[in-house]
């Protein structure tokens, strides 16, 4: 069984494939064949041990949090209709390999058939981070003028999407790449960071909330300077210090509801909220495509391949 682990915290080039053994189950398992895990900033932030103050790990260990895959078999104190039905969920000894060995308490929901298990694979770490922000921390209303900082990526697609639903104007930030992207997504304007920023910045007017999807201080900085009293959260920066006194900001990755999960598949089924696929790089090519991503302009959320036959 291959997999991906991380020895050390010296980076993105330090990962290594390596062969584990199979999971022993035991009555509580769920043993998921692995077909997709997302590509996530919280991974390589991790890789450079820049997480440790807030999440602590300890070394080695298997990369990886959510994923999704088939059911292959399961222990006596599951569900045995469980066997050969697509599940998305999250693993928090890692998920980036051939095979997981889920354990109650189970993170795993079933995937409709009408959703890919690509799709689902976005919800984890995507669509249920953004919820919590929209719904649950900036309670984000149609009074809202609303800034999303990497706005076509993984995270980003999902901010603009649900902040939408919620009847707010949304500008997102994005590159010039990606601006018609974002667009498509419901944006009511994109600026492109890459090209007339300042200026873009200084004439979008006032926003009340931003969302950092991206976690470039000095951008934020920028953002800022030509803004007054508005509330920052951050999905991907643990630490930043507003230019002014009535800016607030605040990292926040928490939760959501397990119902909620279901209400999130069940909008991407309904075709109500989109999962956007950037790109599919086999788990051979992990380091590869961590660096792609980590520096790419993606459109939507990008994907390691497990059990492709």
């Amino acid at each position: 069984m291959k997999q991906i682990v991380q020895r050390s915290f010296d980076g993105i080039e330090a990962l290594k494939i390596e062969s584990g053994d199979s999971p022993k189950k035991s009555p509580f398992s769920a043993i998921i064949e692995t077909k997709y895990v997302p590509i996530l900033p919280w991974d390589w932030m991790g890789e450079a041990g820049q997480l440790q103050s807030i999440h602590s790990v300890q070394l080695p260990k298997v990369i990886g949090y959510s994923f999704s895959g088939i059911v292959k078999d399961v222990g006596a104190l599951r569900n045995r209709k469980l066997i050969d039905q697509p599940v998305f969920g999250a693993n928090p000894s890692g998920t980036a390999s051939e095979i997981i060995n889920s354990l109650i308490p189970p993170i795993i929901f079933p995937i409709p058939t009408n959703v890919s298990l690509k799709q689902a694979a976005t919800i984890i770490g995507g669509a249920d981070t953004v919820w919590h922000a929209v719904y649950d921390v900036l309670s984000i209303s149609k009074a809202d003028r609303v800034l999303v900082i990497g706005a076509s990526g993984g995270v980003g697609q999902y901010a603009v999407q649900m902040a939408k639903m919620q009847k707010a104007t949304v500008i997102g930030i994005a590159s010039k790449n990606s601006q018609n992207f974002v667009l498509q997504l419901g944006a009511d304007d994109a600026i492109a960071y890459d090209d007339n920023f300042v200026r873009d910045v200084k004439s979008m007017g006032k926003v009340t909330k931003i969302i950092d999807a991206v976690g470039n201080s000095h951008l934020l900085t920028q953002i800022l300077k030509e803004q007054d009293d508005v509330t920052v959260l951050s999905l991907s920066q643990t630490n930043f210090e507003a230019p002014k006194i009535n800016q607030s900001f605040q990292f926040n990755n928490g939760r959501i509801a397990l119902k909620q999960y279901t209400q999130i598949v069940n909008l991407i089924g309904n075709g109500d909220l989109m999962a956007y696929i950037h790109q599919v790089f086999p788990f051979e090519d992990v380091i590869k495509a961590q660096e792609i991503t980590k520096t790419g302009h993606a459109k939507g959320r990008s994907l390691l391949a497990f059990n492709a036959h």
